[in-house]
């Protein structure tokens, strides 16, 4: 769970370090107001009310956000907030409840309630509550929420005063105490009484409420989209510009070069690695602890066909100016011949924003040589089974 909140904390960093590089906002920003003010009056009442929806939104993105994270990085608040709505979309028919909670679900839900017991620590969760009840005590008043504000009060000493007696008085840590409370939910019955089930209660109404609100605005904005859209494919046809498709996590071929980088003033990568870099990089200690075979194959030398015939060495990685996202890690790359030459695993850290604004000065993928795997294949590991039954010359 810390891992994953690492890394999703350093991949939004690099994400906005990159638009603020690119100056991406002030760019849109000034093509909208153009596109805007172009506009056929037609499109003009549809894309206003568009604007204001997204604004009313945005307004209230970060309290959103902090109560969407109170239930997805806590474990005994969690499995009560999903206990009072299981109960609830329990006593609807199957096919009208909200997806997440159908009977196909309820394996997931058991599932889930079973694991509390390896991952809860009662200090941990109570200062993870802390910090982000802190943040949502400090929203203003027009961001508030009566039924959060009721359960968690509106000052620091409320707040610690309501976590303590919630988590000193609650049997929820027990995984039978739950797993029985499940029993009763999945039948839409009422539970047996707990301080977090009780305070479940009011917080799933709030939550239904805004979630309610959020499908509102989802769908105007569905409706006005359209107007946007038509407007800016007119501005575009007039610039001679293209409107492409959001690509993001979609099958799609891309097509560039091999390409250096050079990031920074004075910072250079050159487009090719060597094995010389991964001897230099060797600590014996994770993360560059490099395997003995593969520092000896490298001492030895004997790289045979497989080396760059201009570098006279092995190679390892390549750069690339290809447009590639999430999900892109083990596709092939292909020379103008139609060869593989290697295959896409990561993307350089001032390329993390690509997803939202491609900057062909500093988007870059980073690829292993087909060259290196079958040297590792041939030399290192050797594997003359495997490189047959790929049809690969281990020379």
């Amino acid at each position: 769970q810390l891992q994953s909140l690492k890394n999703n904390r350093k991949r939004a960093a690099g994400e906005l370090e990159g638009l603020l590089r690119s100056d991406a906002k002030a760019q849109r920003a000034s093509d909208e107001a153009a596109m805007l003010t172009a506009t056929d009056a037609r499109y003009q009442g549809d894309i206003q009310a568009l604007l204001g929806s997204l604004s009313q939104g945005a307004s209230v993105g970060e309290r959103d956000l902090l109560l969407d994270l109170l239930s997805a990085q806590s474990q005994l608040l969690r499995s009560a907030l999903t206990l009072e709505r299981l109960r609830i979309e329990s006593a609807k028919p199957d096919a009208e409840r909200e997806s997440g909670f159908q009977q196909r679900d309820l394996a997931l839900i058991e599932g889930t309630l079973k694991q509390v017991q390896r991952r809860y620590s009662p200090a941990v969760e109570k200062a993870l509550l802390t910090a982000l009840l802190t943040r949502y005590q400090q929203l203003p008043d027009a961001q508030r929420v009566p039924e959060f504000d009721a359960a968690f009060g509106r000052t620091p000493a409320a707040l610690a005063k309501a976590l303590d007696g919630l988590y000193a008085s609650t049997v929820l840590g027990e995984e039978e105490q739950r797993l029985s409370r499940f029993a009763a939910a999945r039948e839409g019955k009422p539970m047996a009484r707990d301080p977090l089930i009780d305070l479940a209660g009011p917080l799933v109404a709030a939550q239904l409420r805004l979630d309610d609100e959020s499908k509102t605005r989802a769908g105007e904005q569905l409706r006005l989209r359209p107007a946007y859209m038509q407007a800016l494919f007119a501005w575009r046809a007039k610039q001679g510009r293209a409107v492409y498709p959001d690509a993001n996590r979609t099958l799609r071929i891309s097509y560039g070069k091999v390409e250096a980088l050079s990031p920074r003033d004075a910072v250079h990568f050159d487009p090719v690695t060597t094995v010389a870099g991964i001897v230099e990089k060797n600590t014996n200690a994770y993360p560059f602890d490099a395997p003995k075979p593969l520092l000896a194959a490298i001492a030895k030398g004997d790289f045979g066909s497989t080396a760059d015939p201009v570098l006279k060495t092995q190679t390892v990685n390549f750069l690339t100016n290809l447009d590639t996202t999430g999900g892109n890690s083990g596709s092939p790359v292909l020379n103008a011949r139609g060869e593989l030459i290697g295959l896409n695993f990561d993307s350089n850290w001032e390329s993390v924003s690509a997803s939202w604004w491609f900057d062909p000065r500093y988007k870059r993928a980073v690829h292993v040589d087909m060259r290196y795997l079958r040297w590792l294949l041939a030399k290192v590991y050797p594997a003359p089974e495997l490189l047959k039954e790929m049809g690969v010359p281990a020379e």
